[in-house]
């Protein structure tokens, strides 16, 4: 009980007093839950996730509405739980519907003043993915926007930076990893094995973004985390359906099963969230997925006192009272 209310006076004061939070409060304590979250995806609606007819500013309308439910739902939850000190929050991917700017600058908006700018996140293959051949400078613009929020900021990420003539260029898989306490949580971005190059162009200088797969970065995170005896958390955008070659996937299984990841959170928005059986992507290491803003479904984990099981809520209608499943897991 000490531990929770400490807590709670930790998150208050870095409310009261202005300390800067770019990300979830990675810290020495263990959390007491950790938040799954995923696909925001300003604008989307039900109608315009289903195909169906609906005006622009009506499913903008409808997304501002699901949106906001949700991450207040998730906000009361951390509340409750002991503020953005005692839960970290992480969103897989997709917060933008086309990776537009005005998309950016409103979910960007939400998320700060609904989780106190506290929260982890990564790309989806709406933010990036999708829009590289339609609307490169969209892509850019999401990977500008992440780059800003953790560049320099966080110390293990797969990012780096070089410069020819009047271009400069941003390469590597964008992951990265965070500790909060002996948890060990890593963020994969659209896939593992994802890789593209792009550029955008001005008058007098040209940004490219060389983004590769992150199976060598991974490999050498995972060492280390294991290394130091971590609880390790793997989070992704895309569970299923890599275009690659097997040996690729294969490789991904191996590494997290070698190295004792303890389970891997995605989404899969049109189908219903929680545990996946075995698979050949994952091998006996366990799948839960999140769903949407526009399904309003979300998880929770919490670890055990004694640190041997992690059971992971299933979060539906945003009412977090009231799990609609839970599924316990051995720490690998």
């Amino acid at each position: 009980m000490k531990k929770l209310t400490d807590l709670k006076l930790l998150s208050a004061l870095l409310v009261l007093y202005g300390v800067p939070a770019a990300h979830s409060l990675a810290a020495d304590v263990a959390p007491s839950a950790i938040v799954f979250a995923a696909s925001p995806k300003y604008p989307s609606s039900e109608k315009s996730e289903n195909g169906e007819a609906e005006s622009a500013s009506d499913t903008a309308s409808r997304s501002r509405w699901l949106i906001d439910a949700q991450y207040t739902s998730i906000a009361e939850f951390r509340a409750q739980s002991g503020g953005p000190a005692a839960v970290p929050v992480m969103i897989n991917g997709n917060l933008t519907r086309s990776g537009q700017a005005s998309e950016r600058s409103y979910i960007k908006t939400v998320l700060q003043n609904k989780l106190n700018n506290s929260y982890d996140y990564g790309l989806g293959n709406h933010d990036y993915d999708f829009n590289v051949e339609s609307c490169a400078s969209c892509a850019a613009g999401s990977v500008d926007d992440f780059k800003e929020r953790y560049w320099g900021k966080t110390r293990n990420m797969d990012l780096s930076a070089r410069a020819s003539g009047l271009t400069k260029t941003w390469y590597g898989s964008l992951a990265y990893a965070r500790d909060f306490g002996d948890v060990h949580l890593v963020q994969l971005h659209n896939q593992p094995t994802y890789s593209v190059n792009f550029s955008t162009h001005a008058v007098f200088n040209t940004t490219a973004y060389e983004i590769t797969a992150s199976l060598d970065w991974l490999e050498r995170d995972l060492q280390q985390a294991r290394s130091q005896g971590k609880i390790i958390l793997l989070s992704l955008n895309q569970p299923f359906r890599w275009p690659v070659p097997v040996a690729e996937i294969t490789r991904f299984k191996q590494l997290i099963e070698d190295h004792g990841v303890t389970a891997v959170f995605s989404v899969d928005g049109n189908n219903k969230p929680g545990a996946h059986p075995p698979n050949y992507t994952y091998g006996d290491v366990p799948l839960f997925t999140s769903g949407s803003a526009v399904r309003k479904t979300w998880l929770h984990a919490k670890l055990s006192d004694d640190r041997k099981h992690l059971t992971v809520h299933i979060i539906a209608d945003n009412d977090w009272r009231n799990p609609v499943a839970s599924h316990t897991v051995e720490v690998r």
